[in-house]
């Protein structure tokens, strides 16, 4: 059905479930996953940060290099090939772009519901939202699972 897909990760609940469904699909469609992570640094400057922002930054880096990592392995467990792609600037943008890259072959992008940031997704809108409307291939998006109130 599929062959190729993207599943962005930016290290909420509900990415997590995205990733926990695409590599059920992929399983089942013997399909492969290209695992995404974009480093939103715009969101801080070197100026308001000060003498810190290079170790802020390099903190981002291998943070998200550690959660693709843990996607790899998830996908490795379920005999699911992996790729992974980290990437710096507009999650939106970039997400989106790697969609739409030919040359990739993305042909299903599996994306959370909603992320982490929920600050940016009141004031410029939602990721999910935005490549729902810009990306070429086919989107499928994931609910994340309630938790247990009776905890």
């Amino acid at each position: 059905m599929y062959n190729r897909l993207l599943v962005p990760l930016d290290g909420s609940s509900n990415a997590a479930e995205a990733l926990n469904t695409a590599v059920s699909l992929a399983k089942d469609w013997h399909a492969t996953i290209t695992i995404l992570h974009v480093i939103d640094i715009a969101q801080f400057t070197s100026r308001g940060l000060g003498a810190g922002y290079p170790e802020v930054v390099t903190s981002m880096r291998q943070n998200g290099r550690e959660l693709m990592e843990k996607a790899k392995q998830v996908a490795d467990n379920s005999g699911v090939h992996a790729d992974m792609i980290l990437k710096e600037g507009a999650p939106k943008q970039i997400i989106t772009e790697i969609a739409n890259d030919a040359d990739l072959g993305i042909d299903l992008i599996v994306v959370g519901k909603s992320g982490t940031n929920a600050f940016s997704r009141l004031v410029i809108g939602s990721t999910t939202n935005y490549i729902v409307q810009h990306a070429e291939p086919n989107v499928f998006v994931v609910n994340d699972v309630p938790e247990d109130d009776d905890q």
